[in-house]
């Protein structure tokens, strides 16, 4: 959760979104397990495809802020694991999402403030022009010409992970999370915590869009699909994992 006394900085202008050089830098950490040598892979081996050695500087480090960070989320491996199981795009594009926001103060504060806050409305929009009063809002001493960066990039953002329209509209969209994103965070959080209710009340649901008629179409789906098995009376839940570890899950159910 995003605290006041945090000092917002402009990570989405350093290193950009890189949302498919993510997912190249992740398929290499799952393959090697090393950070130095996923590192080497970027600067000697051209890993991500770039001319510019800054650029290639400015998106490893948002991926290490992104995913070698103590966030709480999966691990990196884990990440660069689902994202080589066959299942769609979308799917591995919205278990990416979180990590994009949990490890950015400023968007996740303009996230719950501009979006989570209004996506319920009828229609829903998002102009460049009210990101950017948020953030002079903020008090953020920064040039006018970042601030404007940082509102387009920020928007640029939400339109790739598909919570709003295609430019020049302005609609925002719901977030549907898929059987398998939820899945994969739902395993890691009964991993973690032990218990069906400390994964149930994880507050990563809420950055989700994941209400309680959406988590329990969830569950049903997930024990459909042979993930665990789940019943539920009223406040009484028998929930069992088929799978032990997030791990399991992702070497035996998908692939």
């Amino acid at each position: 959760m995003v605290s006041e006394a945090v000092k917002f900085q402009a990570h989405l202008q350093r290193g950009g979104l890189g949302l498919e050089e993510m997912k190249r830098l992740l398929l290499a950490y799952a393959e090697c397990g090393d950070e130095f040598e996923v590192k080497r892979r970027a600067f000697e081996d051209n890993l991500l495809g770039k001319t510019s050695k800054r650029i290639v500087e400015d998106m490893f480090y948002a991926f290490r802020r992104r995913f070698l960070s103590n966030s709480g989320l999966p691990s990196a491996e884990l990440v660069g694991m689902f994202l080589k199981l066959p299942v769609p795009e979308a799917a591995k594009n919205q278990v990416l999402f979180p990590y994009f926001i949990v490890t950015d103060p400023l968007a996740e504060k303009c996230y719950r403030d501009l979006v989570l806050s209004r996506v319920n409305e009828p229609n829903p929009q998002l102009t460049s022009k009210e990101v950017r009063e948020h953030l002079e809002a903020l008090s953020l001493k920064w040039s006018e010409k970042l601030k404007e960066r940082w509102s387009r990039g920020f928007l640029t953002m939400l339109r790739r992970f598909n919570l709003m329209e295609k430019s020049p509209k302005k609609n925002l969209k719901k977030f549907w999370l898929l059987p398998e994103p939820f899945a994969f965070f739902w395993l890691w959080f009964w991993e973690q915590g032990g218990s069906f209710w400390s994964a149930a009340e994880h507050p990563l649901w809420e950055l989700l869009q994941l209400d309680g008629r959406l988590m329990e179409e969830l569950l049903v789906e997930g024990q459909l699909k042979g993930w665990w098995s789940y019943q539920r009376s009223g406040s009484i839940v028998d929930f069992q994992p088929r799978f032990q570890t997030l791990r399991e899950w992702l070497e035996n159910a998908l692939g």
